[in-house]
């Protein structure tokens, strides 16, 4: 069953977007709930970090991700996304090219996308 929560990593407070291994079924409503809980944050104020490892798509859950991920973006400082492998590649390239994100990126690991996040944090806080 998807998860969706606010974790912090070093002091940075992260969006994580667990659906590992979630069936078809689970994923629209889990991006329903996200949607909601990123759309009634400020303006660039999210850092995501989003599990697919083993998630099912298909067209329809594809296409809804599109406009998930495209809707998203005034929300967002920056995603990082892990468990995409074989044809999620392909899946995360469309989704790329249709939203025209460019702060979205992709991670091996957990702690990857979460050091990730925290550079991103710290990149936009003013020098003291």
């Amino acid at each position: 069953m998807p998860e969706v929560s606010f974790i912090t990593h070093k002091g940075v407070r992260i969006l994580y977007e667990n659906f590992e291994n979630a069936q078809r079924d689970e994923i629209l409503p889990w991006m329903e709930k996200t949607k909601d809980i990123i759309r009634s944050q400020p303006e660039k104020s999210v850092l995501g970090l989003v599990n697919v490892k083993g998630a099912s798509f298909d067209p329809s859950i594809i296409s809804a991700l599109k406009e998930f991920v495209k809707g998203n973006e005034p929300y967002m400082i920056c995603a990082a996304v892990y468990g995409v492998e074989g044809l999620k590649e392909v899946i995360f390239s469309s989704v790329l090219a249709f939203s025209r994100r460019k702060n979205l990126v992709l991670c091996k690991t957990l702690e990857e996308g979460k050091d990730y996040l925290v550079k991103q944090a710290q990149r936009r806080k003013p020098a003291s």
